[in-house]
This record gives structure tokens, C-alpha cells and sequence, in this order.
């Protein structure tokens, strides 16, 4: 692994809160730790406060608390400060540039580098995991399918060589096909590049079986967190606070 390639952090929130304004607190005290180098995986149902825990720690909400990547704080920061201590957020509803080509997207998303070489390594890699949007690369981001839109949302994120991946609701609006080669790449992606990877999501199922550890969230605060294999052994722990058996 090249010294450019991401390492994985180690993420660690105590106490954290966040909202939208007074009186619309959707956080209550969450506290996460995510080892580094592993997938975690935040459940719940819509309405729980998963996004809003992705966007308290890219900095999209201002969240109170603490909240580090390897002991450097994340909260009280911009979203362009908190990329550049290795943080990538892929947002829900994807946000690509739809007017500029695949590949204008890809390097928007090494915005804060320096290191044209380095950059120029990424976008062979982002290939490399995605060679439908290498195919595509001169064509508008809005011609692409919605798989081939997240693919593209996923390897604009990977351009900043991130340690942190935030991934929230990748599946949305995708093929159970699309949405299952989607989920291997982010697991090669995972242990190839050592990326850590906290990923919000509807399919139980799937994230389950590809992270490693997972918690749920219900009405802003996590209710169960535990190995994923068991959480997804017990049924009634499924259905009790996923609305479904796994």
C-alpha cells in the first residue's frame, strides 16, 4: 500500500448532541466508538437521527459534545476543516454535479489537495473500484443511472483519500442488484485502502452482513449496539427495533 493510500482512524463520541435550531434537539448524549480499520453500521428507523449524526461529524450540524478522529477534534468546525482531517461524507440523495462530466465531479472531490500526482493516483483507483464511470468519464453526471450516480457520489468522497467514510443511505432508490455490488466494493474499498467506514442504512439485512459491529438508533439515542452477526441472529431484536426480521 502506497503511503498516499488512506489509513484507517479510530473514531470516538462521547456525550454527543445535535439539532436543528432551539428546541429541535435530535441527539441525546450518543456516544460511538468505531475501532480502526472496521465497517460500522447505524440502523434505526426514517426519523431516528442517522443523518443527523453523519452531518454533526462532518460539520453540516453543529453538534455539542466530543467527537474525535485518532484524538483530533471534529465538532465546532466547517465541513471543508473537518475534510481536511480525513473526513468524507457521502450525503443521502448522492449530490452530484449534474451539469459536469464524471470525471469534473471526481476531482471537485480532491478539492483540498495539493498533491497533483497523488490526485492523479486516486482517480486511477476510483477507476479501478468503478470502471463503468471510467467508460463514462466524459459524459454529464446527469445522464447516469441512479446506481452509476451513487458509484460516482462514493468515488468523489474516495478523491480526498479519506481515513473516515461517512456513507448515509447509499441503497436509496437502487436495485437490489446494484445496491449488493455497491455494498462489495465499499467492503474492498474497506480492505483495501483501510479506510473506517460508518454507514447509515435502510437494508438491515445487507449492513449487517457487511459491517462489523452495529448499533440502532431510536429517537436520538442508540438503544442496542453489538457484534453484528449477533444482532442479526436474534430475531426478535430485528423486529423489536428494525420493524422487520432479518
Amino acid at each position: 500500500m502506497s503511503a498516499e493510500k488512506a489509513t484507517g482512524a479510530a473514531l470516538k463520541v462521547e456525550g454527543l448532541t445535535a439539532g436543528y435550531g432551539a428546541g429541535s434537539q435530535v441527539l441525546h448524549g450518543l456516544d460511538l466508538t468505531v475501532a480502526s480499520g472496521e465497517i460500522c453500521a447505524v440502523l434505526g428507523p426514517n426519523g431516528a437521527g442517522k443523518t443527523t449524526l453523519l452531518r454533526a461529524l462532518s460539520g453540516v450540524v453543529r453538534g455539542r459534545g466530543t467527537a474525535e478522529l485518532d484524538g483530533t477534534s471534529l465538532l465546532g468546525r466547517a465541513p471543508e476543516e473537518v475534510a481536511r482531517r480525513g473526513v468524507a461524507h457521502v450525503p443521502e440523495g448522492r449530490g452530484t454535479f449534474t451539469a459536469l462530466s464524471v470525471e469534473d465531479n471526481l476531482r471537485v472531490g480532491a478539492y483540498i489537495r495539493r498533491d497533483t500526482a497523488g490526485v492523479t493516483a486516486a482517480l486511477d483507483r476510483v477507476y479501478g473500484y468503478f470502471p463503468v464511470l471510467a467508460e463514462r468519464r466524459r459524459q454529464t453526471a446527469g445522464s447516469l443511472s441512479g446506481g452509476e450516480q451513487q458509484m460516482l457520489a462514493i468515488g468523489r468522497a474516495l478523491m480526498l483519500a479519506p481515513r473516515l467514510l461517512l456513507l448515509d443511505e447509499p441503497s436509496l432508490g437502487l436495485s437490489p442488484i446494484i445496491t449488493r455490488e455497491l455494498f462489495r466494493i465499499v467492503k474492498a474499498i474497506n480492505k483495501e485502502e483501510r479506510t473506517t467506514v460508518v454507514v447509515v442504512e435502510q437494508n438491515a439485512h445487507l449492513a449487517l452482513e457487511t459491517a462489523s459491529r452495529a448499533h440502532v438508533l431510536e429517537a436520538g439515542r442508540f438503544v442496542l449496539s453489538g457484534g453484528s452477526a449477533q444482532i442479526r441472529a436474534d430475531g426478535q431484536v430485528a423486529q423489536a427495533y428494525l420493524g422487520y426480521g432479518i
